[in-house]
């Protein structure tokens, strides 16, 4: 990362850490305790781990970081969305929205990632011993969590494979929030090394894009706590752009009003 880049994602972490923390973190830290426990104990996610360690670039933004979010945050959306019911079998579809959250970017490098990343997911879920019933839940929750995309992919039978789907995408969207402007897109823009005056031109399409998935969200959970999420982070990066205009635009930069 070049050092204006630096200076301005150092901004951007300034302008999120202002704003009040997402009430997600807040009203639901039972929800988020357990799916981190789970996590952290669970031998055959520390065995994932391990594997993916070598398989996820972080120089991208969707590496191990942003995949461990996602993952403990599904997991604590499947625990609030079934909160009512019997502990062992919530544990056991966390643990899935854990292996989907791990799983879900593998390939994000590649075009179709969503399709390849399901079809990866197969492939090593079935080495580590996973029953064919589990597999075809994960993959369908890896092919179901782009935005703005729809297939006709028929959900496996049971009562978990949506919610896991439902879980997965909303977990991986939350980071469209202020994780996009602490993280994701310095890493990104770092990686494809996209100039300054390029970034800056594109950026209030990329905010509307953003703008977007507020209502995309799909369980009850992300329905209730996302739209906040998408929230602070637009507040911030509509600062970040003034602020970017202000102190770091070119002489060949023509920026849009925002």
């Amino acid at each position: 990362m070049n050092e204006i880049y630096r200076q301005i994602r150092e901004k951007a972490r300034e302008l999120v850490q202002a704003q009040p923390e997402p009430l997600f973190y807040k009203k639901e830290a039972d929800a988020l305790l357990r799916s981190h426990r789970l996590f952290n104990h669970h031998e055959k996610l520390q065995e994932l781990i391990a594997h993916l360690k070598s398989e996820l670039d972080e120089d991208f933004g969707h590496g191990l970081f942003h995949s461990q979010k996602v993952a403990i945050e599904a997991g604590a959306i499947v625990f609030i969305e079934r909160r009512h019911e019997p502990l062992p079998e919530t544990e056991s579809l966390a643990f899935k929205a854990h292996c989907a959250g791990l799983l879900h970017d593998t390939m994000r490098k590649h075009t179709d990632h969503a399709e390849k990343g399901a079809a990866y997911a197969r492939e090593t879920l079935h080495a580590l011993g996973f029953s064919p019933e589990t597999i075809g839940e994960i993959a369908f929750a890896i092919l179901c969590h782009e935005a703005f995309r729809t297939r006709d992919i028929p959900s496996p039978e049971g009562p978990d494979a949506q919610l896991l789907a439902d879980a997965l995408y909303d977990a991986d969207k939350f980071r469209w929030g202020p994780d996009n402007f602490t993280h994701t897109v310095w890493d990104m823009v770092s990686y494809a090394e996209i100039p300054l005056p390029l970034f800056i031109n594109h950026y209030p399409k990329a905010l509307e894009g953003i703008a977007r998935i507020k209502a995309t969200f799909r369980s009850e959970t992300g329905r209730v706590y996302g739209p906040e999420f998408i929230d602070t982070g637009l507040k911030a990066g509509k600062k970040l752009y003034k602020i970017m205009r202000q102190e770091f635009i070119t002489p060949t930069a023509t920026p849009k009003p925002l």
